[in-house]
């Protein structure tokens, strides 16, 4: 199995690659997705964040309220540090047996920290998905998001530009659909050869 790594910053368009190839015909596997079966109440994960953060990071029906998460990581080096303590470990586990469970020749994984948490070696490629930062933060906006938090959430993650080092191919998300959807199509080929 070939086990190719999907990514790049915030709002620079990894879940949309990730579902291009996927219409393609690959296998895919998005470590937030994983993430977010993983903080359902009541899970291992769920108890540590509740007992490290205190029930201030729930909403009333005990969920993760995942925007008061990521006030506090991104207001707070410390606690962003310790909140990944926290995660990382667990969904990386729980990746490594989904693509266990795959017998699919080839797999596409969307991995937002891949170069963060120096985990590339356990792909056989990867792709980056860059967007200008500018770009990054007028989609940041678009969700709602403010300015204020869309400068910390920018300020606070590895500029995509530093992992164009570790690409084997890289997804240009700042140009049209069409051209995007070109650039996957040429990556599915060349794997597919």
């Amino acid at each position: 199995m070939q086990r190719i790594a999907i990514t790049g910053g915030v709002a620079e368009g990894k879940t949309t690659v990730l579902r291009m190839f996927e219409a393609l015909g690959a296998a895919t596997l998005s470590s937030d997705a994983l993430a977010a079966t993983l903080l359902h109440p009541g899970t291992d994960l769920w108890k540590r964040l509740v007992g490290e953060f205190g029930e201030r990071i729930l909403n009333a029906d005990g969920t993760v309220a995942r925007e008061q998460l990521a006030a506090l990581a991104f207001g707070d080096v410390r606690l962003r540090r310790r909140l990944n303590q926290l995660m990382h470990p667990p969904i990386v586990e729980a990746m490594q047996a989904h693509l266990q469970a795959l017998s699919s020749p080839l797999v596409f994984v969307e991995v937002p920290l891949l170069i963060e948490v120096a985990l590339q070696g356990a792909f056989d490629a990867v792709v980056v998905v860059y967007a200008t930062p500018t770009l990054q933060r007028q989609r940041l906006l678009a969700r709602g998001i403010s300015a204020e938090r869309a400068r910390q959430i920018l300020q606070a993650q590895l500029p995509t530009r530093c992992k164009l080092a570790f690409a084997d191919w890289i997804v240009r998300t700042h140009r049209p659909l069409p051209q995007v959807e070109r650039q996957v199509c040429a990556i599915w080929q060349a794997l597919n050869r």
